[in-house]
């Protein structure tokens, strides 16, 4: 699988796939690079390890990822442009308290969003 950054309507420049990845696979791209989206190609794998494809993305899809899985941090505060159906409009540092995100990414959070959710410091 081949990886390349160009235009992306979400946030000016994104990350895109050139072939097919099925769910579950290991995609290897630094977060950094990666737009947010309220319904992402790409989650963390369990324990926060590294990124695999949260559902099958097609040739040419953005690679995303949601950032309420990766931070807690309270001055988080972006506006989101991913235009899904589950789209919060506002991204913050506070959204891994949403008992849905929760849910929809159990397993998938990094160490220190799932202590947050734990209630450990």
């Amino acid at each position: 699988m081949v990886i390349e950054r160009r235009a992306s309507a979400i946030a000016g420049r994104g990350m895109f796939t050139t072939g097919a990845v099925p769910r579950g696979a290991v995609v290897e791209v630094d977060a950094d690079l990666l737009n947010h989206s309220c319904d992402p190609t790409l989650a963390w794998a369990a324990g926060g390890a590294g990124l695999v494809a949260f559902r099958d993305v097609g040739p040419g899809e953005e690679l995303t990822f949601d950032y309420a899985t990766a931070s807690t941090d309270p001055e988080l505060v972006v506006r989101c442009h991913c235009e899904t159906y589950r789209c919060r409009q506002l991204v913050t540092g506070d959204d891994w308290r949403i008992p849905q995100v929760q849910s929809r990414y159990a397993g998938h959070l990094t160490s220190v969003v799932q202590r947050a959710v734990d209630g450990r410091p």
